[in-house]
């Protein structure tokens, strides 16, 4: 009996050796961290990102408002269906990221990943819609309040959380705590499109989004470029998150 025990002692000493010995062999995951520790300075992004952004601005200029159809290059990474119009924000997104050499992976097997975890530095959620785009990004804990260059801004309306996708392409902190957002989108009004508003962080979720001042008005409204808000006001837009394809270094 006591050879038995001593036997049992022996095999599970073992077996914890080995155990600790698979573990160490395992290599380090990139932690991310969670949002409430994502800095509220704007900063300017990594030379990947910058990259990322030229892609996106070139093709704002590039598009030049024209309508791009039921299925389009924005659509065709994904299949060669006509996906119906205005319906590719989240496929815009993720052609600009694949053109960027952005490392990325679908969202099941973003979401096989130890949670708040990401493989790399510079990483995507490949999607063709929101819906499936933003749960992966939860899961990974890149998601913030506060807007970066090359973050992913992600609208919400009164029905639906998840309504459209499209980058922030500037910020600028205002003098009163709020932000300045360019951002530019894919498929509204079927084409890509430039919007700026200011964005209040400390507002409640369905009012944090304000017109910006008639008179810090510079630029005329056009298929391209406009101040508007989304929609129709009663339809209540606002930004439900940011996504983070990049993390900004904290002190």
């Amino acid at each position: 009996m006591i050879r038995t025990k001593h036997l049992i002692s022996i095999m599970l000493v073992l077996t914890l050796l080995f155990s600790s010995s698979a573990l160490a062999a395992k290599p380090k995951a990139t932690h991310t961290p969670p949002p409430a520790e994502i800095t509220k300075e704007i900063v300017e992004p990594p030379e990947e990102i910058q990259h990322l952004l030229e892609i996106v601005y070139n093709e704002w200029q590039t598009v030049n408002g024209k309508d791009q159809g039921k299925k389009n290059k924005y659509t065709a990474w994904y299949n060669d269906y006509p996906w119906g119009k205005n319906k590719w924000c989240a496929g815009f997104v993720t052609w600009c990221m694949l053109e960027a050499g952005i490392p990325q992976a679908y969202e099941k097997d973003v979401m096989a990943l130890e949670e708040g975890v990401a493989p790399e530095k510079f990483y995507h959620v490949t999607s063709s819609k929101p819906t499936t785009m933003v749960p992966g990004y939860l899961h990974m804990h890149r998601t913030s309040e506060i807007p970066q260059k090359g973050f992913i801004v992600q609208y919400g309306q009164k029905n639906n959380r998840y309504t459209h996708v499209g980058f922030v392409y500037d910020v600028v902190p205002n003098a009163d705590g709020t932000y300045r957002l360019s951002c530019i989108e894919g498929a509204v009004l079927n084409t890509v499109r430039m919007y700026v508003y200011d964005y209040d962080p400390y507002a409640k979720r369905e009012k944090n989004i304000r017109l910006v001042p008639q008179e810090e008005r510079t630029e005329e409204e056009s298929r391209i470029f406009t101040y508007k808000q989304h929609g129709k006001k009663e339809q209540g837009w606002y930004v439900n998150t940011f996504l983070m394809p990049w993390v900004p270094e904290t002190e």
